[in-house]
């Protein structure tokens, strides 16, 4: 997985140091991740591109949950994202015309 983002421009060390971390995470299950910043900062569409020539277009970005609390240990919300509300959303599925299986 290969993330393109821009950088933050308060927390900028921190959003590397949690990219490093979600690094780390990801190859200790055999993920790669890894992820870079647009320098150009003029992104703003939000999609993911699969290797099996799938566009998903995400129109609010992975920002769907509900605000939840966070810090209650006994909560499901916190253990399992099937228990956490959405904020209404859209998801589109788009074939890539150059892809071929």
């Amino acid at each position: 997985m290969h993330l393109i983002t821009i950088e933050d421009e308060l927390k900028g060390d921190q959003q590397r140091d949690n990219f490093a971390k979600m690094q780390s995470s990801a190859a200790a299950i055999g993920l790669c991740f890894s992820w870079e910043f647009d320098m150009t900062r003029t992104i703003h569409a939000r999609h993911i591109l699969t290797n099996q020539g799938w566009k998903i277009m995400l129109d609010r970005g992975l920002d769907i949950f509900q605000p939840y609390e966070m810090n209650d240990a006994f909560a499901f919300a916190n253990r399992s994202q099937e228990h956490r509300a959405c904020k209404a959303f859209e998801v589109t599925f788009m074939r890539q015309p150059h892809h071929s299986d």
